[in-house]
């Protein structure tokens, strides 16, 4: 009878991190105990509805180590489990019921899991509509606060759950943002998106930032998101923005200087912060306007000019793809073309294991002498095997075909054509 009285609540955290309390209580378990016993709770925490059959148990807490007598390492399990709970504060209770080869959380004691929290507001939000239907989808999104489980990688069974549940959590931004864009609600929209790409830094959500930065006309702070999410894609991943980022960049840019006829203070914009050593780092869509622009000055001056790209390569010559390979290497990489280059140089990050370099009033006998000193540089900065190739072109003779004016170098001191 006693165990029937038990009525208080267990809160259980398995977004963005794993925690219990009961009665507001925190329950904290014994760590130097075995994991299984916490893996045999969150399993039952995410079957909590319908609960889950010993088998299927058994398969995900033993299957990879190939215990001989699963029934039995489940019991033990199970009476771990009972003792940790009652250990950690819970009241007196068996916890686990077993009937019919299906194990469920016993219902003396309450379980208010957020992943079925999120089920359910999301499966309500469905039948909703108007304000309460916003309402519903707003609080879904506020229960999802990072990856199912981080910790738990290694489990198939969690991995899965946690690809079920960040679709799930997709699905309602996607959802919601329609909403509030008809609404005009951008503040909002703002709100919530800064919090997805602080979980997820996908480039969906930076856009969804940026086109509510735009609609607030927050243009500065919309440059400065592009700005961090191009240098997040280049350094992180090795990619280059989308062309929908740099449709943003250009209509950010267009917007983002109100009317003025003060000339010293445009300038005092236009001037470079910090006066830093080596040749200048811009996002590609700028290196790709200054490019052109550099090319219409070339018809009329006739000015040297001559485009370098430099390319990662293993000791073979063939482009590096491991990212893990490329992102040992990519600082090395960028700091030898920076401090081989003059102040007057630029450069860009064209993908993940290469870099563009612009090379104004210099001769092709130089350019040889630059790329040389990058792989001098880089190997010195402890670059290994890896090498740098180096392609080499000048700007004036943009129409010809490719074969006629392409050069090649690759270290340790080779030039090809």
């Amino acid at each position: 009878m006693e165990r029937e009285r038990n009525t208080g609540i267990m809160r259980v955290r398995m977004l963005g991190g794993f925690s219990i309390s009961y009665e507001g209580a925190a329950v904290v378990f014994d760590r130097s105990s075995p994991a299984k016993f916490v893996q045999l709770f969150q399993l039952l925490m995410l079957h909590l509805k319908d609960g889950i059959g010993k088998t299927e148990l058994i398969d995900n807490l033993y299957g990879k180590n190939g215990v001989e007598n699963g029934n039995s390492s489940l019991n033990n399990t199970i009476f771990r489990l009972r003792r940790q709970l009652k250990k950690a504060g819970m009241p007196d209770d068996p916890y686990i019921t077993v009937q019919r080869g299906v194990c469920r959380w016993n219902e003396h004691i309450k379980a208010v899991v957020d992943v079925h929290q999120m089920e359910a507001l999301i499966e309500e939000a469905h039948t909703a509509s108007g304000e309460k239907k916003e309402e519903l989808l707003k609080e879904a999104c506020s229960l999802y606060k990072g990856e199912f489980l981080s910790t738990v990688t290694s489990e198939a069974w969690a991995v899965i759950a946690g690809v079920k549940y960040r679709d799930l959590y997709f699905n309602c931004l996607r959802e919601l943002f329609s909403i509030l864009k008809n609404r005009r609600e951008y503040e909002e929209i703002l709100y919530i998106s800064t919090r997805a790409a602080s979980i997820y830094p996908y480039e969906e959500w930076q856009l969804w930032r940026i086109d509510s930065l735009l609609a607030l006309y927050r243009h500065k702070e919309a440059l400065k998101v592009y700005e961090e999410t191009a240098s997040l894609y280049y350094n992180e991943f090795g990619l280059t923005p989308s062309d929908k980022m740099q449709e943003r960049f250009h209509a950010m840019s267009s917007q983002i200087r109100g009317v003025t006829s003060d000339m010293w203070e445009i300038r005092r914009e236009l001037k470079e912060k910090t006066k830093g050593k080596g040749a200048y780092f811009c996002s590609l869509p700028s290196f790709i306007d200054t490019y052109r622009i550099i090319v219409r000055m070339t018809e009329r001056t006739g000015m040297s000019i001559f485009l370098m790209l430099c390319t990662l390569t293993d000791n073979t010559g063939t482009p590096i793809e491991n990212e893990e390979k490329i992102s040992k290497a990519a600082e090395k990489f960028q700091t030898a073309i920076k401090l081989s280059l003059r102040r007057g140089d630029l450069y860009t990050r064209y993908s993940s294991c290469q870099f563009l370099v612009m090379l104004p009033g210099i001769t092709q006998e130089n350019c040889f002498r630059v790329a040389e000193r990058i792989s001098r540089l880089f190997k010195d900065a402890g670059g290994g095997s890896n090498r740098i190739k180096c392609y080499v072109s000048s700007l004036i003779d943009v129409n010809e075909e490719p074969g006629d004016f392409a050069h090649g170098f690759s270290s340790p001191g080779n030039w090809f054509k």
